[in-house]
């Protein structure tokens, strides 16, 4: 434990100074901070990440370097340093050994990230059952939880404040609610949200960075509007948004022939480096970061009633639920090895 705070002091203290420099000259200091992250990484995904950031920042011509320097320029530093943290060291370093550990030990998969559907309606009857959750979550080394309300209670904020030590990336439209949601954001330095891609997506962005705060937008994908995607059209239109981060998430009539072409779509720009955002698709890379850190992928998350649920089609007992057992328990029935 004591080597792990001194660790983790030191990564902080690296990163801290890393971030007051990097406006003078985003390349060097982007390249040192991924050298520096490549000597403490141990796990295998993140000397595997790591190793492939260093072999795509050799291009000097790559559009993650403006990337860089907009965060940078644009994103309060503390912010950038506590999310960083909880999802890069909490999360895939102390988080993923501590799940390969129990994965050996007990035989059944720990999702490395969980998602969280959540009824804001009645989240402030069952916010007891969420802060037992996220606790129990920690403790078997899920530090990183993507959330979805149908509306934004202010419990939803204060349980997210409770738990300073992970990563929370939020889910939200850019209507007439966001104010209201951004104001409570502000004060969060381990929450992002990420902004459904809409009319008024650019808008919010521009406030946002108003108030130097990371976010990412997203965007549901389908038959209807894959051939925009597939030739850069969405690409080059948000390209004035931003965003550090731009995800796409299978809509339900996507197939997985259809998942299968947008995912190598989202590869094939990743390595070109042609636009100045990191692009992700939720439900694949979840799995395969999971894959990476303990072999055997998996990916699930829980409804707003309660019940559990899995993004790779595994098996789903149906009385398995958040409210009435503890997530352990969900876990070695749900996912077996």
């Amino acid at each position: 434990m004591a080597s792990n705070t001194l660790q983790k002091t030191l990564i902080e203290t690296f990163m801290r100074k890393a971030l007051r420099d990097i406006n003078d000259s985003p390349e060097r200091n982007t390249r040192n901070l991924v050298d520096m992250a490549l000597n403490f990484s141990k796990g295998r995904f993140q000397t595997r990440f790591f190793q492939s950031a260093q072999r795509l920042l050799s291009d000097e011509r790559s559009a993650y370097y403006p990337l860089v320097r907009n965060v940078a320029q644009n994103v309060d530093h503390e912010r950038l340093l506590r999310f960083g943290m909880n999802l890069g060291y909490n999360g895939c370093t102390l988080g993923a050994n501590r799940i390969r550990e129990i994965e050996a030990a007990d035989g059944f998969n720990i999702p490395w990230a969980l998602f969280l559907e959540i009824g804001s309606p009645t989240f402030p009857k069952h916010s007891g059952a969420y802060d037992s959750l996220l606790r129990q979550g920690k403790e078997l080394g899920i530090y990183t939880w993507f959330l979805r309300a149908n509306g934004f209670s202010d419990s939803l904020f204060d349980l997210i404040a409770c738990h300073e030590d992970c990563a929370f990336i939020l889910f939200c439209e850019p209507d007439g609610a966001f104010e209201r949601v951004m104001d409570r954001a502000a004060g969060l330095n381990h929450l992002m949200l990420s902004i459904a891609l809409e009319d008024q997506t650019e808008a919010a962005c521009r406030r946002l960075r108003e108030r130097k705060m990371l976010y990412a937008i997203h965007m549901e994908y389908s038959p209807e509007n894959m051939k925009d995607i597939l030739n850069d059209n969405l690409l080059y239109d948000t390209q004035r948004m931003n965003a550090a981060f731009t995800s796409f998430m299978p809509a339900q009539s996507c197939t997985r022939g259809e998942q299968a072409i947008l995912y190598d779509y989202i590869l094939r720009k990743r390595e070109e480096q042609e636009f100045p955002t990191i692009l992700w698709e939720i439900v694949r890379d979840v799995f395969e970061i999971d894959a990476v850190i303990s072999d055997d992928g998996c990916s699930a998350g829980f409804r707003p009633d309660g019940s559990f649920f899995t993004l790779a089609h595994q098996h789903e007992p149906g009385d398995c639920n958040l409210f009435s057992s503890d997530l352990k328990a969900i876990l070695m029935r749900s996912l077996k090895k």
